[in-house]
């Protein structure tokens, strides 16, 4: 049960919209004022009249078209990803971090005993859900928003991440024991803060910090024993950076981009565990 509520937390921050009045912001109807002035003069009187004649005309605008129609939220552009559909008129730019992904992962281990890992199945899985940004120019936008990641790291030795002491290591198996599967999963909500540059609506490149908000985490492995298979959990918290900052930096074109991850801190905190910092490689379908 408690597994599963983690699960859900991220996408609880999709039903807090519904509490947030959004303010539309619809093109006005063109009004186009004719004036007309004709002059008459009484041939018998010599008498001149002029005449003024003013008209309007109304040229109503569709307010429901994508192409002149946006959304806001407190004065700054918003997207909710599946929701809205993106900004087409090219005075307005749509930044790029709403949609789905997937990286590889990746660490220096030559310093950490036990501790290989299998890069093959490392994977993280990305679900960007809203962004906010505020366009400066005519290329450059600000943006931030929230997100999802969830980071499977499957080692390629027959140890498993455990706490003892308040220490997190690497701890090789009982003996006898062959490990199938030992990994470690971690799950975060993540709020970038990045540049991003575009040429176009089509061509982007982006970067900047974002953090990393762990709600959850733990080791576990997978083993037989007498031909039943066992299924162990090896700790959970594990002195991981319950906040950590990341580097990110993404290149694309439309709606596909490549992106990466570098972290300058380590995944655990200073002296209880080892150091590890990740970088990642991606990609990234933008929704």
């Amino acid at each position: 049960m408690k597994r599963t509520l983690f699960l859900l937390l991220p996408f609880l921050c999709i039903y807090s919209l519904k509490a947030v009045n959004a303010i539309e912001v619809l093109p006005q109807d063109t009004i186009i004022k004719t004036v007309t002035t004709s002059t008459t003069t009484d041939p018998e009187t010599g008498k001149t009249t002029t005449i003024t004649t003013e008209t309007e005309k109304r040229i109503v605008e569709k307010h429901d078209d994508p192409q002149t129609s946006s959304v806001l939220y407190d004065g700054s552009s918003y997207n909710v990803i599946f929701s809205w559909k993106k900004n087409k008129n090219k005075r307005y730019l749509d930044p790029h971090w709403t949609g789905i992904g997937m990286g590889f992962m990746n660490y220096d281990s030559d310093d950490i005993p036990y501790g290989s890992l299998k890069m093959s199945t490392s994977h993280n899985f990305t679900l960007n859900l809203i962004d906010w940004h505020k366009q400066f120019s005519n290329n450059l936008l600000l943006v931030s928003g929230i997100g999802t990641e969830w980071s499977r790291y499957h080692f390629d030795e027959n140890a498993a991440l455990t706490k003892r002491d308040g220490l997190t290591f690497f701890e090789r198996a009982p003996q006898g024991v062959d490990y199938k599967s030992t990994k470690l999963l971690s799950y975060y909500i993540t709020v970038p803060l990045m540049l991003e540059f575009q040429t176009s609506n089509e061509f982007h490149i982006s970067a900047g910090p974002v953090l990393f908000f762990k709600y959850y985490s733990k080791s576990q492995v997978k083993y037989y024993e007498d031909g039943k298979k066992i299924v162990q959990n090896m700790g959970r918290d594990l002195n991981m950076r319950t906040f950590d900052l990341r580097l990110r930096a993404q290149i694309g074109f439309d709606n596909f981009a490549v992106y990466g991850y570098y972290s300058p801190y380590s995944m655990f905190e200073k002296g209880k565990g080892p150091k590890v910092n990740t970088y990642i490689i991606g990609f990234m379908l933008g929704v």
